[in-house]
């Protein structure tokens, strides 16, 4: 019996320095790509002014470099009718576009997105120096007002989020089923959709939007930087239900005008090039 119980924390304490090692593995592997990330990002992210938006669209594009290839640089984030990047590889001016395929029922979810984000606003400029995650759910996922509203509509959101930091009992509207706060680094307002699952990408939908960026070509190539090539990348998969997920047995390789065309899940970066 006791050679038996020995075994066993013998066994435990081997478990245990596997998956140390195993931890210590991931935080350097994490580190690593951080750096490399950041070296990909940051001459965009120090020489530009960018907002909220932008930002986003440059970690996201970073991400794909990344993945691809970690020589890659990003030069510059020109105006329309440029492209949305400028990277270089190899020596090569590349031309990057980018989109997100959106779902037909994309305009609803954007309309409780962009409320929150001016709730968000509110907050800090009406409770300074108070940080939290506030996640928010709305009836039926859905929440119609007007833009002479909206306003008005987010500044309650807001005193709704300090009441319940505040933990006071109020009642809230029955378009809003559920205020819940955490302490956080920073202010936070998250929307959690009750169906946020969304359906799979159609190689039909795929072929929709790869030709509506086509359309472009032309005042692409007017760019005042030669470029060598034209890459479209097409991001899916956000964990709401904007936007689509990848269906595996899908053939999406397809022609097109573009010299490279990819397709990323936003949220596990994998990615497929469809040509």
């Amino acid at each position: 019996m006791y050679c038996a119980y020995i075994n066993v924390v013998c066994k435990l304490t081997m478990n245990i320095r596997m998956d140390l090692e195993q931890l210590k593995k991931q935080i350097e592997a994490f580190k690593k790509e951080s750096a490399e990330m950041g070296n990909i990002i940051n001459p965009i992210l120090d020489n530009f002014a960018l907002n909220k938006q932008e930002i986003l669209e440059v970690c996201q594009i970073g991400k794909f470099a990344y993945k691809i290839d970690s020589d890659i640089k990003i030069v510059d984030k020109p105006q329309p009718p440029n492209p949305d990047f400028i990277i270089k590889l190899n020596d090569k001016f590349i031309g990057l576009e980018h989109t997100q395929i959106l779902t037909e029922n994309a305009q609803k979810y954007f309309k409780v997105k962009t409320l929150l984000e001016y709730a968000e606003q509110i907050f800090e400029q009406k409770y300074p120096n108070i940080n939290v995650l506030a996640t928010i759910s709305i009836q039926n996922d859905e929440l119609n007002y007007t833009q002479k509203d909206k306003p008005k509509l987010a500044e309650q959101i807001a005193d709704y989020v300090q009441l319940t930091i505040l933990n006071n009992d109020f009642e809230l509207p029955c378009e809003i089923t559920s205020i819940k706060t955490t302490k956080h680094s920073q202010v936070s307002f998250s929307y959690k959709e009750k169906n946020w699952q969304a359906g799979y990408l159609t190689r039909e939908r795929l072929k929709a939007e790869i030709e509506k960026k086509e359309s472009k070509i032309l005042g692409y190539r007017k760019s005042e930087k030669v470029l060598s090539e034209l890459w479209l990348v097409l991001l899916i998969g956000s964990l709401s239900s904007v936007s689509y997920d990848l269906n595996k047995s899908e053939n999406y390789q397809m022609e097109s005008r573009f010299d490279r065309v990819y397709l990323m899940a936003d949220f596990d970066a994998k990615i497929i090039r469809v040509k």
